[in-house]
């Protein structure tokens, strides 16, 4: 039985706005402020700029091949079997952490009037015991209401980001309207700790990790109504949209600080209640009937980024499945339509992720740095299928493809750096629980649907995992050891997403059809 196409032009629009405004809109302004201050509204726009170049490549390569789980598939017809699976595994872990992420989210909002949720320690905000049966429980929701069709997720999805796009608004309005204070842009000065802090928000306040949040609309294309217009339109409109919602959001929350609640600097920001910093702020000005809505926003926001990437993961994994990864006890569609078994593993794989990684920050920023390096599958397979598919059509087509592709591949390296060390290390020993898991499971596998390995395209890959290593282990980001000193780090970085570019362009297969069938 193969996935039903359903989902429509705005319906598959609402699924990209819906998978960005989540649990970012909630902690990303707070967590900005503290790291670059006022500047974090630079931080905000330069984040939707920079993912506006992966995801154009992104927009023809699902147009031209609108299949579920698209990402996971692009490099399995460009470069070959273990190419594919490196970006396809890290890609399918980081996105299972998703469900975990916002039900974390939720789940801390909650603690306010449900204190036995969760407790701190050394500062973080932990799940008890009853905090983690809870949290089974609503990701167990999540994957029963993606069980039902991704048709009937459709029309609920459309309530649910009216909703989500609604709260945000009116939040900033109030904020803008009733306490703004136009000197805290420059009380400390508006870029306190300068251009660095800048950019380290974006992967550590959460604001790539928000926009990021575009993916479903490439995992959905399979299940999609004229994709190859639906797609671009989708992925385009909806981080237009919510650059513009974000920015204003860090802009009012801001100005709606008490100055006393950063008279010692950015980096001590606080306030009473900023676990919740929005609810926090309207408690402050006299708002309580709003901070009523915002307890009801703080569980639908987290649960409907949450509830669409239960489903768009399933499709990523089914994707795998296609290309040989995933054994074919999970690839059943049930009558529905809809990979069933699948949603269920990722439920279970989700659950564990509790464990390394406790916190919302902790595990939002395991996720940027995985999605990220995943994110590098556009424009490395986007300038090897111009070269050996020239003649296919693509209904939309991207301009000076080589010039905007090395961008954005330059633009996934730099977040990595950004990332910094701690966070990269861990990413890296993904991607070699990654191979273990390979290993063992070609060779378990009796079947006759095992891909060759295809070593000849696979040294630039080893290059590039070799390279990311040294440069974020010698810079200043993140636990690094201060080698490579900062600046000096974007020519690093610069240098190593030349060489890996060009060998792996060299490197591209040259007879996809015989790869996969799309």
């Amino acid at each position: 039985m193969e996935l039903k196409r359903s989902v429509g032009r705005f319906g598959l629009l609402l699924f990209a706005v819906g998978g960005i405004v989540g649990s970012g809109w909630l902690f990303g302004p707070f967590f900005a402020a503290k790291l670059a201050g006022p500047a974090a509204v630079l931080s905000w726009c330069l984040g939707g700029f920079l993912m506006m170049f992966i995801a154009l490549t992104f927009s023809e390569l699902a147009a031209m091949y609108p299949v579920a789980g698209g990402s996971i598939r692009f490099l399995q017809i460009s470069h070959g079997t273990l190419v594919s699976f490196t970006f396809a595994w890290i890609g399918w872990i980081s996105s299972v952490a998703v469900a975990p992420i916002e039900t974390l989210a939720l789940l801390q909002y909650s603690s306010h009037y449900l204190p036995w949720l969760m407790y701190v320690s050394n500062g973080a905000h932990l799940l008890t015991g009853q905090g983690m049966i809870m949290a089974a429980f609503l990701m167990g929701v999540m994957c029963c209401i993606n069980i039902v069709g991704v048709k009937i997720l459709s029309k609920s999805n459309s309530l649910l980001v009216s909703f989500k796009l609604l709260i945000p608004i009116v939040t900033l309005v109030i904020l803008l309207s009733v306490n703004f204070h136009p000197t805290n842009f420059i009380t400390h000065g508006f870029a306190p700790e300068g251009l660095k802090s800048i950019l380290s928000a974006l992967p550590a306040a959460g604001i790539i990790f928000s926009f990021i949040g575009y993916s479903p609309a490439i995992q959905l294309a399979g299940e999609t109504k004229n994709p190859q217009s639906a797609i671009p339109f989708a992925i385009i409109g909806a981080l237009l949209i919510c650059i513009v919602l974000y920015f204003l959001l860090q802009v009012s929350f801001i100005g709606a600080l008490t100055p006393a609640s950063f008279a010692e600097g950015w980096t001590h920001l606080h306030f009473a209640g900023d676990a919740g910093p929005f609810i926090g702020l309207m408690g402050f000005i006299g708002f309580v009937w709003f901070v009523k809505v915002l307890y009801v926003d703080a569980f639908v926001s987290p649960f409907g980024t949450g509830l669409i990437y239960s489903g768009s993961t399933a499709r990523m994994a089914y994707a795998m499945g296609k290309n040989g990864y995933m054994p074919n006890f999970f690839m059943k569609i049930n009558a529905l339509g809809v990979p069933g078994r699948l949603i269920f593993l990722n439920y279970f794989l989700g659950l564990w992720l509790f464990l390394p990684f406790p916190t919302w920050q902790a595990m939002m920023s395991f996720l940027v740095s995985a999605l990220v390096f995943s994110y590098a599958v556009g424009p490395l397979a986007l300038v090897v299928l111009r070269k050996i598919e020239p003649e296919k059509v693509r209904p939309f087509r991207l301009p000076k493809a080589k010039l905007m592709a090395f961008v954005a591949f330059y633009v996934c390296n730099l977040i990595l750096l950004w990332t910094g060390w701690a966070i990269v290390s861990k990413m890296l020993m993904a991607v070699m629980v990654g191979y273990i898991v390979l290993i063992i499971y070609r060779r378990s596998d009796k079947t006759e649907k095992k891909l060759p390995m295809e070593w000849h395209n696979c040294f630039w890959l080893f290059a590039y995992l070799f390279l990311i290593t040294v440069i974020s282990y010698c810079s200043t980001f993140g636990n690094g050891h201060g080698y490579i000193k900062f600046g000096w780090d974007f020519l690093a970085v610069g240098i190593e997403s030349i060489i890996v570019f060009f060998w792996s362009y060299v490197s591209g297969c040259k007879t996809p059809a015989q790869k996969i069938a799309v």
